[in-house]
C-alpha cells in the first residue's frame, strides 16, 4: 500500500511539472507561473531559509578568521544577509536575483 501511494505521489509530481516545463515558452518573462510559484513556496523558501541559519552558522565560527582581517561585513553581507535577501525580499515566483 505504501509503495502504491508513493508511486502515484511521484507520478502527480512528474506530470505537474513536465505540463509547466512544456509550456514556459508561451508566457511573457514578466508573467509568473503556478508552477514557478509552487516550487518557490516549496522548495526554494524552505532551502533559502535552511541556507541562511547555515550561513549564520557559518559566519559565526567565521568571525574568529574575519574580524582579525577586518573583512567580516564582506563574509556576513556573502553568507548570511545574500540568503536572507533572496529569501524574504523578492516576490514569490521571481527567482532573479534584483541586487
Amino acid at each position: 500500500m505504501k509503495t502504491l501511494l508513493n508511486t502515484m505521489l511521484f507520478a502527480l509530481l512528474i506530470s505537474m511539472t513536465s505540463v509547466s516545463f512544456a509550456e514556459y515558452d508561451y508566457y511573457d518573462d514578466d508573467e509568473v507561473t503556478d508552477g514557478e510559484i509552487i516550487v518557490d513556496l516549496l522548495l526554494a523558501r524552505p532551502l533559502g531559509i535552511v541556507g541562511s541559519v547555515a550561513g549564520l552558522a557559518v559566519q559565526g565560527v567565521g568571525l574568529l578568521f574575519s574580524v582579525p582581517g577586518e573583512n567580516y561585513a564582506e563574509t556576513g553581507e556573502i553568507l548570511v544577509e545574500a540568503p536572507l535577501n533572496y529569501t524574504f525580499n523578492r516576490p514569490l515566483g521571481h527567482f532573479e536575483n534584483n541586487e
